[in-house]
């Protein structure tokens, strides 16, 4: 192997526990380089809407990691965001910036040296200067998601004339800034290929490069081992945090849409903290679990995955833990966006509610399908989406953008 690197990994949310895509993405990034032998230091923002304590991770991470916390409150404030209205920036980024955490960063860099900055997530963009000035280390951004189209796709859905235009308002500016804030940096990386074409067109001469969220394959090996073979009556479950606005606008969806056409089968609904618009759906055949302690497990219990999404970017790495565990699964194009799949054999995509509704009936009508359908998908993420590949490839991005 190459030198080791001393990589500062900054997150805007912690890592661990890894309980949804976005912490899974930059906890399998840091575990990742950690395996290949690097150096990983992480600095992450704790928030409201996802605060760990600190005290309650395992002392072996911490010891890993030398994880440390910056508290900021990026609650959206009402006042704040009218003022916000006569001004050109975009609110959405400055939720992110507080001055103790720009501290906390340049006493870090102040007392460590470090070869490699990854900097999660473009809502980081403002701690730049601070970065710049105490480190000659490269920055780059790890680009999970376009943030500016899942807003732009949340205010195409918005039938309310002010919602849409406030959220097309929020859009436009943050298109603005996530694109002219990429050439800041000195590299990025995306999870899909089409995120990587996008900011490509406006950092022509910046190296980048796809490195999509990997899955530590082996934790299948540490589960019970269950058979694809479905019960008599598969259920249907929908597994995704609650408190993310297009999950909850899709999952509205699918049970005004397309759930009544099956009144005898049980649909299971799992994530973090749902609103109470889901709970009134709760019924003998909608059962609302909430947060589950064990997805890995939940996964396990149910059979059909429906992944019913409008809007968001990025790359859904639910689906892959499904995939996974051998589970099929029936989601929207741009819930499979960026996915390594093929319709049609290892996952069914559906944009209407007829097509999830046939479906749905061909796979509890046939277990042979859905039976064909998980076990390709089982094969693929072994194939496509073993952390300890995609690591490598981050390993090997890593030192060319040193080497520019």
């Amino acid at each position: 192997m190459s030198t080791p690197l001393k990589i500062l990994h900054i997150a805007n949310k912690p890592p661990f526990p890894p309980m949804d895509g976005g912490a899974i993405g930059v906890n399998n990034v840091s575990q990742g380089l950690i395996d290949c032998g690097h150096y990983v230091k992480l600095i992450s923002i704790n928030t409201h809407k996802h605060y760990v304590d600190i005290q309650s991770l395992p002392k072996d991470y911490k010891q890993r990691t030398g994880i440390e916390f910056g508290f900021i409150d990026t609650r959206l404030k009402p006042w704040k965001a009218f003022l916000n209205l006569f001004s050109s920036q975009s609110y959405l980024m400055e939720r992110f910036f507080e001055s103790s955490f720009a501290a906390l960063l340049r006493k870090t860099l102040e007392n460590q040296q470090f070869d490699i900055v990854i900097v999660e997530s473009i809502f980081l963009k403002d701690y730049l200067p601070v970065l710049r000035k105490h480190t000659k280390a490269k920055i780059i951004l790890r680009a999970p998601n376009m943030e500016y189209l899942i807003w732009k796709r949340l205010a195409d859905e918005e039938r309310n004339y002010f919602k849409k235009w406030y959220l097309r308002l929020l859009a436009n500016r943050l298109e603005r800034e996530e694109f002219d804030a990429v050439n800041s940096f000195d590299a990025f990386f995306t999870v899909t290929e089409k995120d990587r074409l996008l900011l490509r067109a406006f950092s022509t001469e910046k190296p980048s490069a796809c490195i999509p969220t990997g899955l530590d394959i082996t934790k299948e090996n540490h589960l019970p081992q269950v058979e694809i073979l479905p019960k008599e009556t598969p259920t249907i479950f929908h597994l995704g945090a609650l408190d993310w606005m297009p999950n909850q606008e899709g999952l509205q969806w699918f049970l005004k849409e397309v759930w009544p056409e099956f009144p005898k089968s049980k649909f299971f609904i799992a994530g973090r903290r749902p609103p109470r618009e889901i709970f009134r759906w709760q019924s003998e055949n909608v059962i609302v679990e909430g947060e589950v302690d064990d997805a890995a497990a939940f996964l396990l219990k149910h059979d059909i995955m429906v992944v019913p999404l409008f809007s968001g970017s990025g790359m859904r790495v639910k689906i892959i833990e499904g995939m996974m565990l051998g589970k099929a699964i029936i989601s929207t194009s741009i819930g499979a966006e960026g996915l390594a799949v093929i319709p049609g054999e290892d996952i069914l995509i559906a944009d209407d509610a007829q097509g999830f509704i046939t479906h749905i009936r061909n796979l509890l009508n046939d277990n042979n399908l859905l039976i064909s359908i998980a076990s390709k998908a089982k094969v693929n993420t072994a194939k496509n989406y073993s952390n300890t590949h995609i690591a490598k490839n981050l390993e090997t991005f890593l030192f060319e953008v040193l080497e520019r």
